[in-house]
Parts: structure tokens; C-alpha cells; sequence
């Protein structure tokens, strides 16, 4: 297991997945996520798995202005809002997370960011991305 994170380094809760990055969770057939203690991934577990960001949830270093998601004028990233927007939770309840403590949404936005966030995929990232005029 690796070494605990700076806690000045925040993680991206939407990252993909390539060597080296943490998978923290795991899309069950109803489309939310299942949260498990984070696993390094190897390249033989990407080589046995396809379509890995519609299946599993990763996690990795943000890195702020290196990302499309980085808003440079409010200094946080955009994908936390645009989530929020899009999904409603049926609970006030925010469900178990192994990475909260260094997770960049958590960080900006506290519980708002953790409600709706086991539904989430990486396409649908991607469809959020491509759906901005």
C-alpha cells in the first residue's frame, strides 16, 4: 500500500485509468459506483479490461491548470459543479469514500460534491465535456 498523501495534494476523483493510478471503486449493473480501499493498477489489469472508465472509478493527482476540467479564473476544477447540476441525490446521507480526505471536489465544494458523486462515470465526464456549446 502506498505511503499516505500530502495533505496539500488533492486527488482527482474522475481519473483515467492507466498504470500507477488508484482504482477506488467499482460500477455496479444498477450504474452507481461501489467504493472499495484503493488498488494501484497494473498494466495487466488494464490489458485484461476494457472499457475501464465505464466500469471503474479512479483516482489520481489532480494537476489543477494541466487539466481541461481547471477553471484558472476560480482556481478549482469545473467537473464537481457540472455533476452537481446534473444529478439529484435521494439522500442526505453521503456514502462511504476511501479518497475523501484528499479529494479535490470534497475539497471545494465538502459534502454538495459527495452526494451524487457514486454516480458518476467517466463517460459521462466526457458527455458533459462535449456537451458544452
Amino acid at each position: 500500500m502506498e505511503a499516505e498523501t500530502n495533505s496539500t495534494q488533492k486527488k482527482c476523483p474522475s481519473y483515467i485509468g492507466k498504470a500507477g493510478t488508484q482504482l477506488f471503486g467499482v460500477v455496479n449493473k444498477d450504474g452507481r459506483v461501489q467504493f472499495i480501499t484503493p488498488l494501484t493498477v497494473t498494466e495487466e489489469f488494464i490489458k485484461n479490461n476494457g472499457n475501464l472508465e465505464q466500469r471503474f472509478r479512479f483516482t489520481g493527482k489532480c494537476i489543477e491548470k494541466g487539466c481541461g476540467q481547471w477553471d484558472e479564473q476560480e482556481l478549482k476544477c469545473s467537473l464537481s459543479g457540472k455533476v452537481q447540476q446534473l444529478t439529484v441525490s435521494e439522500t442526505a446521507e453521503i456514502s462511504f469514500c476511501p479518497i475523501r480526505r484528499q479529494c479535490r471536489w470534497f475539497f471545494q465544494d465538502g459534502n454538495k460534491a459527495c452526494f451524487s458523486c457514486n454516480e458518476i462515470t467517466r463517460n459521462m465526464e466526457e458527455l458533459l465535456v462535449n456537451a458544452q456549446p
